[in-house]
């Protein structure tokens, strides 16, 4: 599935497919983890298999609830990402 094929503020679930996203150029390969997490894979980076994750985002006063974040909001975890990457090394500096 593409982003493309998704509202901005479509909050994509545990389970799901993974999602193609362009940001910047740059593709990445969106997984959402059964615990809320997600892993970010950088397709078009130059180096194989790199990439970033965060855990689960809880609320506060329900330890068992979950937030999940916007497309919107991945494509800004993404965009901070890629700001961080020493453009020489293709590495987080």
């Amino acid at each position: 599935m593409t982003a493309n094929d998704l509202p901005d503020g479509y909050r994509p679930l545990p389970g799901e497919d993974p999602i193609t996203l362009e940001v910047g150029g740059e593709v990445f390969t969106l997984s959402m983890r059964d615990d809320g997490g997600c892993d970010y894979h950088w397709e078009s980076g130059p180096n194989q298999g790199y990439g970033f994750g965060g855990g689960p985002v809880r609320t506060v006063g329900d330890p068992d609830a979950r937030y999940l974040k916007s497309m919107d909001e991945h494509r800004e975890s993404i965009r901070s990402f890629l700001s961080d990457i020493n453009p020489e090394t293709g590495y987080l500096d």
